[in-house]
């Protein structure tokens, strides 16, 4: 319906791969304007209302944080040895993408997208040696045939879990030779569907500004998982974003202005 609302009636697709969601569908928009020519594709994440069943769900998996938590000290972050978890949240995202044959100005090239898998024995398990995130930034660098040296900032799927740090660091670690990276949820919390997309917008908007913003909550010092604000000097972006049933999603993005 809103798709139609705003003369979008040529090819609508949907998308419900969970946290995932939102980034995944950025395989769809490569494909869309690289090989069949769209000059533009249009792309809205929204959300269900958060119920009961999902507080419930991440409560019971140790994964977002609760009340007694909180009444404790302890603060949504990412990668920290202390603090971590997140709270629940709500987001929206409306992205417009323009092929090179019409777009004038830009905020960002998408460069790259790859979305990957991996056995997985519950709907959030991770594979300690992030097998799954390692196949979706292989597949997002060989689709462009670039380098891992090419990415010099990482925008994190981040969700402070533990499964997730030692997840997502061991592929970054395994796939990449330097970089810094942040994570959004221990800020706006953790948005479902929305959340891959949506937090890489905001990471570009920060980028207008220079600075690659800290983890916040950090206890440690650390200026590969940012606890201070980072400058930034160019470079490519990796987008990472995962979701149940171990959907890994990976896109690259090179910032514009």
């Amino acid at each position: 319906r809103i798709a139609q609302s705003i003369g979008a009636n040529d090819h609508i697709i949907t998308d419900a791969s969970a946290c995932a969601s939102s980034l995944k569908v950025m395989m769809d928009v490569q494909t869309l304007i690289q090989f069949y020519k769209f000059d533009r594709v249009v792309v809205l994440g929204i959300e269900d209302a958060v119920s009961n069943g999902v507080l419930e769900f991440f409560g019971e998996a140790k994964a977002s944080l609760s009340y007694k938590d909180e009444h404790e000290g302890k603060l949504p972050s990412a990668f920290d040895s202390v603090n971590g978890g997140f709270r629940v949240a709500q987001g929206s995202v409306f992205a417009v993408f323009e092929s090179e044959r019409i777009a004038d100005s830009g905020h960002a090239e998408l460069v790259s997208a790859y979305t990957a898998s991996e056995a997985c024995s519950n709907a959030i398990g991770q594979d300690a040696n992030g097998i799954g995130f390692v196949a979706a930034i292989k597949g997002a660098l060989e689709f462009k045939d670039l380098a891992p040296e090419s990415i010099t900032v990482v925008k994190t799927h981040g969700t402070g879990t533990q499964s997730n740090n030692v997840a997502e660091v061991a592929a970054l670690n395994t796939v990449l030779p330097k970089y810094v990276a942040t994570s959004y949820k221990p800020r706006i919390g953790h948005t479902m569907g929305v959340s891959g997309l949506l937090e890489t917008c905001l990471l570009l908007d920060d980028l207008r500004s220079g600075i690659v913003p800290a983890i916040p909550n950090r206890t440690e010092k650390d200026s590969v998982f940012l606890s201070e604000d980072y400058k930034f000097e160019g470079g490519n972006i990796l987008s990472l974003a995962a979701g149940m049933g171990n959907v890994y999603s990976a896109a690259i993005w090179r910032f514009i202005k």
